[in-house]
């Protein structure tokens, strides 16, 4: 034992200080090693970090942003002690692939030796020494078949603060190119790509170019009345000072932007992630579901007294920056979903000064319909009914931006009803039930055209699909399993978990074909939930069929013992029935 400690400890050297521990039930599935770029840096001094995960052949682990809202994300975490700073983990680049349970989709996932990098900065006032660095993957692994539970997997590398910084080593697996945080690392960010490719002039044109885009968004639909009603208000002759008032409104807008910009690049990944919160998510789609209220004529939404009342409503530069400022917070946190690859990119750069200009771009380009429109207000006809209908449009719109919001929490079935909820209630209303007259007539029609075509769009998303409400299972009981076997029933019991993408694959599948449900009627069937801490029933079950992943469907007889072959992964109904005939003893093996 002592020897082979010895040669343990040897390698671990020779691979430049990088030393893999396993973590968690499967230390099989996954490994990792960690290296520094420099073993010793000075007070002030960055060097890299880089981790390579291991993955056993025939598996793969999921990426950092899954396909399905359901399945457990890689992470890397680091933990460092006082004096030292880890910031712009990256993560590699994910690949789409097709696995056999779910022939025709494509999922998001690492590919076989994904290495991930990180910035680690001495800050001036370290102290002097040798520290550890405590590396941390937790990840979800999957074969082509099976998902294993998620696991975790650490490590730890050394690190010296010293006069001065070393030379670079780097192994031999570690990626070439810019430090970890520079913004050509993140091969899978548009911006980053436009950055890298074409150079930091066209990467600012970029950023303008998809602000002009998010003005067309039903997030700043509010803002435009609001805007032709303020500078209505402000109405002169002297067309430069009202020019000269648009500009400083736009100004507003583009500082509450900015703002964002630097949040995000001073804490790096972590706004990102703030957006992927259900919290935050519940409360950015109910601030979107008021804005659709004002459309709707529930309330209106006016500039603030202090600004509204000011020199009998000529508030000058001073009120019409308040009314940018006021206008941006609300327009902010609608449009800040659609902003992710640009906070992302910001929060690599970790430069707040950057952050500031490119999100003060991308202001500028939001802002440039309603500048243009708050030069010209006075000269744009008054609104009359048609307007009235649009702005209720814009409304309903904004309802279908709420759900939109909080799709990844109550599911993609639960956002299709609401969306189809919506769209017919919108089509009855808004093309028929709606009495404003239009003049011409024609505009009449246009109404009722939209209205037949948000009602056949509700009804389509209503309609019940093909599937049958397929199998169903009971959660398991010891006692629920001695019932089965002192009636002489067979039992199919079912291995499953949330974070399970081949189980989800089976239970659309395979457990809602017709044959598969009348065959399970022979069957007692029990459902063993695998997703959470495990209560100690089927931890026991778990141990006693030795079930390694999910899904696992075992098929046991009167007797309580195994009957029929396991079914592994997401198969075809016509397999299923297959195998539950074969363990009712109705077919050869």
């Amino acid at each position: 034992m002592f020897w082979l400690a010895l040669l343990t400890a040897t390698a671990a050297a020779a691979f430049g200080q990088a030393v893999s521990v396993g973590g968690g039930g499967a230390p099989e599935i996954v490994k990792i090693e960690a290296a520094v770029r420099n073993s010793t840096v000075a007070p002030g001094d960055e060097t890299a970090l880089w981790v390579r995960a291991r993955v056993e052949p025939g598996h793969h682990i999921q990426s950092d942003r899954p396909t399905e809202s359901y399945i457990v994300p890689t992470e890397l975490t680091v933990e460092a002690p006082a004096g030292i700073v880890v910031s712009g983990i990256e993560y590699p680049p994910a690949e789409m692939k097709e696995f056999a349970f779910a022939k025709g989709k494509k999922w998001s996932v690492f590919p076989e030796s994904p290495v991930f990098s990180a910035a680690v900065r001495a800050s001036e006032d370290a102290e002097q020494g040798e520290v550890t660095l405590k590396v941390r993957l937790d990840y979800q692994a999957c074969s082509d078949e099976q998902c294993l539970p998620p696991e975790s997997v650490e490590t730890t590398v050394k690190l010296t603060v010293g006069d001065r910084t070393s030379a670079p080593v780097q192994p031999a697996w570690a990626p070439s190119g810019p430090a970890p945080g520079a913004p050509a690392a993140d091969e899978g960010n548009t911006f980053a790509k436009i950055a890298r490719k074409n150079g930091w002039l066209m990467l600012l044109l970029a950023v303008y170019a998809a602000g002009l885009g998010l003005s067309l968004t039903p997030c700043v639909f509010p803002l435009i009345p609001v805007t032709l009603g303020y500078f209505r208000s402000q109405a002169s002759d002297d067309r430069r000072r009202t020019a000269a008032l648009a500009l400083t409104y736009v100004a507003g807008i583009s500082l509450t932007y900015s703002v964002l910009g630097v949040i995000a690049a001073s804490s790096g990944a972590l706004f990102g992630s703030w957006l992927s919160n259900p919290y935050v998510l519940w409360t950015l789609a109910a601030i979107v579901a008021l804005m659709g209220l004002s459309m709707l004529g529930l309330f209106e939404l006016r500039p603030p007294a202090f600004i509204a009342s000011r020199s009998g409503g000529k508030a000058g530069f001073g009120g019409a920056f308040a009314m940018g400022l006021v206008f941006g917070f609300v327009a902010a946190p609608c449009t800040g979903p659609a902003t992710i690859a640009l906070l992302a990119f910001v929060g690599a750069l970790a430069n707040p000064l950057l952050g500031f200009l490119l999100f003060f771009l991308l202001a500028i380009g939001i802002s440039t319909p309603l500048l243009v429109l708050a030069i010209f207000s006075g000269e744009l006809p008054r609104s009359g009914v048609w307007m009235e209908w649009v702005k209720k449009a814009m409304g309903v719109l904004l309802f279908g931006v709420a759900i939109w919001l909080v799709n990844p929490i109550i599911g993609a079935r639960a956002a299709t009803l609401a969306g189809g909820a919506l769209a017919l209630a919108a089509g009855v209303w808004l093309g028929f039930a709606d009495k404003s007259g239009f003049k011409p007539v024609t505009l009449g029609a246009v109404r009722i055209i939209w209205g037949l075509a948000l009602v056949a769009l509700g009804a389509w998303m209503l309609a019940p699909k093909a599937a049958g409400p397929g199998l169903v299972f009971e959660t398991y009981s010891a006692e629920a399993a001695r019932q089965a076997q002192a009636g002489g029933k067979p039992v199919m019991l079912d291995f499953s978990a949330d974070w399970c993408p081949p189980c989800r694959e089976l239970e659309a599948g395979a457990f809602r074909d017709p044959e598969v449900i009348r065959t399970g009627e022979q069957f007692v069937k029990l459902k063993a939930d695998l997703s959470g801490a495990l209560s100690d029933e089927v931890r026991s079950l778990k141990e006693r069929y030795h079930i390694r992943g999910v899904p696992t469907v075992v098929f046991v007889g009167p007797d309580g013992s195994e009957t029929g072959s396991r079914v592994l992964t997401a198969i075809s109904g016509k397999d299923m029935a297959r195998h539950m005939r074969e363990a009712l003893g109705q077919v050869e093996r």
